[in-house]
């Protein structure tokens, strides 16, 4: 801003200015910082439901009180904006300050564990719920005090940047009585809160500013070239936003070298970092455009143009070897070895499980899938199937795919004993001369009385089989081997001489 005050001496009102512009940002940065914490409202079901549970926990009956604990402890990312909406308003209404440091006391005192500096709250906290308090309003404050140690413990078991900050609102609680748990929180996970700790540091709360400064120090946040290496994978992207919404000059050389990562994740944060960067970025992406291609961008291109120009050569290196395996694979299934075609697709998705164009690699294993289908190798044949649907659902074939594994899970059922009649109609629906369902419905028509024994609309899978065993029990009663006629011959009036006329012979009766 300094610098910016120097450059525009011929305005009258220089300071004026320069604090309008501080003003604008600092409300620009808090907007942004305001929008990635969403919260429902007080009276959103899911809110209500929260304060439901935090208020079984002051029941007097011990069962319940369980009941709400193990509740709070299957929280799970999905009730984040409800657990937001919660913290919110148990932020507007806290016990006397005086009664929050006792009854905090009480649960450090009664969570002690073999770390003497660590106490464990929701023990505490569920040992001092189960005695009982005389002095009115003692237990309604017990609850109060709780709760917050509750969320606190479902939001570290998350153990995301989300839930983390959503925890930022517990760390400010009764004038920072919970301060020594949110260091505790630092110890326990460490460099897991890095990208948390770089958010705290611009937080509006100043406990949660306190916090995020000791954090950062704590996790090496202020070393990136040592932090962001050392991070585990999955928490990059979320670090390597974390620096750039910060503006952190220091993290823009390290965090240049990951925009050509084969992790689309973490391609895809590293770049938007250096788009955040904008302009102050213009240096590092040249001097990385050198050093990706050997030559100095044009003087003339900006930031956003040698951006463009550096990722594509990035893309274009990392793409050879998919390239050259995936001709390889698509050269193979031309000449009819399957079996290689395999082996250079398989190579292709090791290297980019993510493919731009994913068609010709999805048809190759839907190929490969009809061919073990052809053979017998069912279970071949549905993950071959699958893995097709997953490259390419949206593929011409992708019906056609789907309808195969349908039939694959039919046939299967159909072993157990269980006929899905409905399945192989889909089926036909898409396949219409698909010869093993045609067989499979013809296999379950039935005889005109059974089918008018069972109806149609709502027999069930097992009613279908039943009836079927039943009808071919029936057969088998009908049918008897063919055995040699009984004679009745009258022994008064025939010789052995005689010729037995038909007449004289009587048949079994029928059965």
């Amino acid at each position: 801003m300094a610098k910016l005050h120097r450059r525009v001496p011929e305005l009258p009102y220089r300071p004026l200015i320069a604090g309008v512009l501080t003003v604008a940002i600092a409300l620009t940065s808090a907007t942004a910082a305001a929008q990635d914490v969403e919260a429902l409202p007080d009276d959103a079901p899911e809110v209500q439901r929260l304060a439901a549970l935090a208020a079984q926990l002051g029941d007097a009956d011990a069962g319940r009180r369980e009941a709400a604990r193990d509740a709070f402890e299957a929280l799970t990312p999905d009730d984040l904006p409800a657990i937001r909406g919660r913290i919110a308003r148990i932020r507007r209404g806290r016990p006397p300050q005086n009664w929050a440091i006792d009854v905090m006391n009480r649960f450090r005192r009664l969570g002690r564990t073999e770390d003497a500096l660590q106490p464990d709250l929701v023990v505490g906290a569920m040992e001092e719920l189960s005695r009982e308090h005389h002095i009115p309003q003692e237990r309604e404050r017990v609850v109060a005090m709780a709760e917050p140690a509750l969320l606190w413990a479902a939001l570290e078991r998350m153990d995301s940047l989300e839930a983390q900050r959503a925890a930022f609102g517990l760390i400010g609680l009764d004038e920072g009585l919970w301060m020594p748990e949110a260091r505790n929180w630092v110890r326990r996970r460490g460099v897991a809160l890095t990208s948390a700790a770089i958010y705290a540091r611009g937080d509006g709360d100043r406990h949660v500013r306190e916090w995020g400064r000791h954090a950062y120090d704590a996790t090496g946040a202020d070393n990136p070239g040592r932090v962001i290496p050392a991070m585990d994978v999955d928490r990059l992207p979320d670090l390597l936003r974390a620096y750039a919404n910060a503006r952190i000059q220091s993290a823009m050389r390290v965090i240049v070298s990951y925009t050509g990562h084969s992790r689309r994740a973490v391609r895809r944060a590293a770049r938007e970092a250096m788009e955040t960067y904008g302009t102050n970025a213009i240096w590092i992406l040249r001097t990385a455009y050198r050093n990706e291609t050997g030559e100095h961008p044009p003087r003339e291109w900006g930031a956003d143009r040698v951006s463009r120009e550096l990722y594509a050569q990035m893309d274009a290196r990392r793409m050879e070897p998919v390239r050259i395996a995936l001709e390889a694979g698509q050269a193979a299934r031309a000449a009819g070895d399957l079996d290689a075609m395999r082996a250079s697709f398989d190579d292709v998705l090791a290297r980019m499980p993510e493919l731009e164009e994913p068609g010709p690699v999805a048809s190759g294993y839907a190929e490969l899938a009809a061919r073990a289908a052809a053979a017998g190798q069912a279970e071949q044949a549905d993950a071959d199937y699958r893995r097709a649907l997953r490259l390419a659902p949206r593929h011409a074939d992708a019906p056609t795919w789907r309808a195969q594994v349908e039939l694959l899970a039919a046939q299967r059922a159909a072993e157990r004993g269980v006929w899905d009649e409905a399945a192989y109609r889909r089926v036909l629906e898409v396949l219409p001369e698909q010869e093993a369902a045609v067989a499979a419905l013809a296999a379950m028509e039935l005889p005109a009385e059974a089918r008018a024994a069972a109806p149609s609309s709502t027999r069930t899978r097992w009613g279908i089989a039943a009836a079927i065993l039943l009808g071919l029990l029936g057969l088998g009663l009908l049918w008897r081997p063919a055995r040699p006629a009984r004679v009745s011959i009258d022994p008064f009036e025939a010789t052995l001489d005689d010729t037995i006329d038909e007449a004289d012979v009587t048949l079994p009766d029928a059965a």
